[in-house]
């Protein structure tokens, strides 16, 4: 697994079980995967749309998941 798409599968993970950083993602409030992609970005991790929807292919079921690969559609 590339680094990028490491980071993206951490973005997930730190999205999945920090309720800090799920209220942070909240009220940022990407409605689209550029707003996505620019939020993990501002936060530290430099990955692109290809990154996370890498990542999202081999992430269990969530309910964060299933929000972020509405995105990647």
């Amino acid at each position: 697994m590339a680094v990028t798409t490491m980071q993206a599968q951490d973005f997930i993970e730190k999205l999945e079980y920090d309720s800090k950083f799920q209220a942070q993602f909240a009220v940022a409030s990407p409605n689209s995967l550029d707003g996505v992609v620019d939020f993990a970005n501002s936060k530290g991790y430099m990955i692109t749309h290809e990154d996370l929807a890498a990542a999202l292919k081999h992430y269990p079921k969530s309910a964060i998941a299933d929000q972020l690969r509405h995105y990647v559609r």
